[in-house]
């Protein structure tokens, strides 16, 4: 009986030590302003222009400009790559992986421009999107209001996401060429001084 009565007793114990929280987050990306660092903020500027060409590239169907584009905001992150912005070495470090993950991304908006896929060139174009938000919450942007648009998708689960500097877009994956505009999925970075 002793012996049953110990197992029953560390099964118990285990049962109670186990930490049973769910700690699954489906937080994507975090703003921290504190991080802010207007060096990083300054010199992401040509980033997120490049990625407004870009767009303007996938929104005609012009592969030679996506092309052009691609290859003229590679050069710029493989510029600013390098640079010591921060004496924040984790913040340093944030930044050298963000641009790198930017740059590969781009690296695969180019095979699948070359290949002329839509397919993969719309899941191309939402991974940079998503590595740009990750780079832009891990400096702590807030120079300029990013607005961050969602649209359904037939390649993407959870639709194609999209970053523009103005509150109300055009689909640029729209294969219907309709110009019609998007409403404001949420406002993601805010510029504090501006108001």
């Amino acid at each position: 009986m002793k012996p049953f009565l110990m197992i029953i007793l560390c099964f118990c114990v285990f049962a109670c030590a186990r930490n049973t929280k769910n700690t699954e987050s489906n937080l994507l990306w975090h703003f921290n302003a504190k991080q802010n660092n207007s060096q990083m903020d300054h010199q992401v500027q040509p980033i997120i222009t490049g990625y407004q060409e870009l767009l303007k590239g996938v929104a005609n169907k012009d592969t030679s400009y996506i092309k052009e584009t691609s290859f003229a905001l590679l050069t710029v992150l493989d510029s600013i790559a390098g640079l010591s912005l921060s004496t924040d070495t984790a913040m340093q470090n944030n930044w050298v992986t963000g641009v790198g993950n930017i740059s590969a991304e781009l690296q695969g908006v180019i095979e699948s421009n070359t290949m002329q896929d839509a397919k993969e060139l719309t899941l191309s174009m939402n991974m940079t999107a998503v590595q740009i938000l990750q780079l832009l919450s891990e400096i702590g942007y807030k120079e300029r209001n990013i607005y961050i648009f969602n649209a359904p998708n037939e390649y993407i689960e959870d639709g194609v996401y999209w970053l523009s500097l103005l509150k109300n877009t055009v689909n640029p994956f729209n294969e219907d060429k309709k110009k019609e505009s998007l409403t404001l999925l949420f406002t993601y970075f805010t510029n504090r001084n501006a108001f």
